[in-house]
């Protein structure tokens, strides 16, 4: 079982997360991931916060062409994506305010984690 850390706020959560995975160091390689599912954020309490019954997900990841994504995902009882994106809306606030026109892509997986996804760096990176 996973040991993940539990905030009274959403906020609260967002602010320790996003202070954890926002440091390059804490990057994920999408291509080490998909050849090792215990990377994947969901198997590491690392990437995750609690808040009542929500449990939040988030990481930056950084394709094998260097493009980099920042992905934050939801999964409580009863969430639908819609209510997902209000969850969103309120954990990005203080850092990275929701803008109009800002397009996220969204997948519900197999588990009922509700997945938002977008470029986090407008170009590719350069090595």
């Amino acid at each position: 079982m996973l040991a993940i850390h539990e905030h009274a706020t959403l906020e609260a959560a967002s602010s320790d997360l996003l202070d954890f995975i926002l440091l390059p160091d804490n990057w994920l390689s999408i291509e080490q991931q998909a050849e090792d599912p215990a990377l994947r954020p969901a198997q590491n309490a690392l990437y995750q916060r609690r808040v009542g019954t929500l449990r939040v997900c988030a990481s930056v990841e950084v394709s094998p062409t260097l493009e980099v994504f920042l992905r934050i995902a939801f999964r409580a009882p009863g969430l639908t994506p819609v209510k997902a994106a209000d969850q969103l809306e309120t954990f990005l606030r203080t850092r990275l305010p929701l803008t109009p026109n800002s397009e996220w892509q969204v997948e519900v997986d197999e588990r009922r984690w509700i997945h938002f996804v977008r470029r986090y760096a407008g170009a590719h990176l350069r090595a």
